[in-house]
């Protein structure tokens, strides 16, 4: 039916509905590019990597740049105050090893050197040994300590058991935390669909779920079917690429 009333279109009519449909896909296509967030965790990623990153972020319009603590304020300042992308503090990564105190302390600082948003990766040993008390009031103890920005958990899935990884997002999502993280490299191990469902039985949508490790467009398609609203990828810029430029092409 559209392709007959396209054709009974005259040449200026065709030319303002291609434009009208192109704005649309565009349209489209950056509010998934917003779903990305560029993970810049790897300890080979310096300065410089990191400088050009945020211009591509910015540039691209990711939805955010995670960088590590030591790197926060630099990162700030290269994405600038009209920043087009939200820069996020990954504390304790990778196993959340810390005690709360330090966790506490630099969620704080990170806050202060200007990150928008703070990732903290849950204490897995302590998830692990079932002192679920421990991480309740850690959970509690960051999200006082990063009062007005959004608190995330990184529940590093791939290290735990499905009962552990339904009981710390579950905690998290009562105590207030804005979202959950599945895991720094999941992806590939098999099990995301049944991990990111499970994640949102846990939570009930009191949270949002970020699906990390994604490599390309269809993997993140998939991600964001099961339910995650934000993506992590080591390839966030590449991704972001493909789904712009697809749609560029006339349908």
């Amino acid at each position: 039916m559209e392709t007959t009333k396209i054709s009974t279109m005259s040449q200026s009519e065709k030319l303002l509905y291609s434009q009208f449909r192109r704005k649309i896909n565009t349209e489209a296509a950056r509010a998934q590019v917003k779903k990305l967030e560029y993970n810049l965790c790897d300890v080979t990623t310096g300065l410089s990597t990191l400088k050009n990153a945020c211009a591509d972020s910015n540039s691209l319009g990711l939805g955010g740049v995670c960088v590590l603590p030591s790197y926060v304020k630099a990162c700030s300042n290269f994405l600038g105050l009209q920043r087009k992308s939200l820069l996020v503090a990954c504390i304790s990564y990778p196993h959340g090893g810390d005690a709360t105190a330090i966790k506490v302390k630099a969620a704080k600082r990170a806050v202060k050197d200007g990150a928008d948003e703070v990732e903290v990766t849950a204490p897995v040993a302590h998830i692990r040994d079932g002192n679920f008390a421990y991480v309740k009031k850690e959970f509690k103890k960051l999200r006082s300590a990063t009062k007005n920005k959004a608190l995330r958990i990184d529940a590093e899935c791939a290290l735990l058991s499905r009962e552990e990884v339904m009981r710390v997002c579950s905690l998290a999502a009562d105590c207030g935390v804005n979202s959950v993280k599945t895991t720094s490299g999941a992806y590939g191990s098999g099990n995301e669909i049944e991990m990111i469902t499970d994640i949102k039985t846990a939570v009930k949508d009191k949270c949002a779920i970020k699906a990390e490790g994604i490599a390309t467009v269809l993997e993140m398609s998939s991600a964001i079917d099961m339910g995650a609203s934000v993506i992590g990828s080591k390839n966030a810029a590449e991704v972001a690429r493909t789904i712009l430029a697809a749609a560029e092409v006339e349908i």
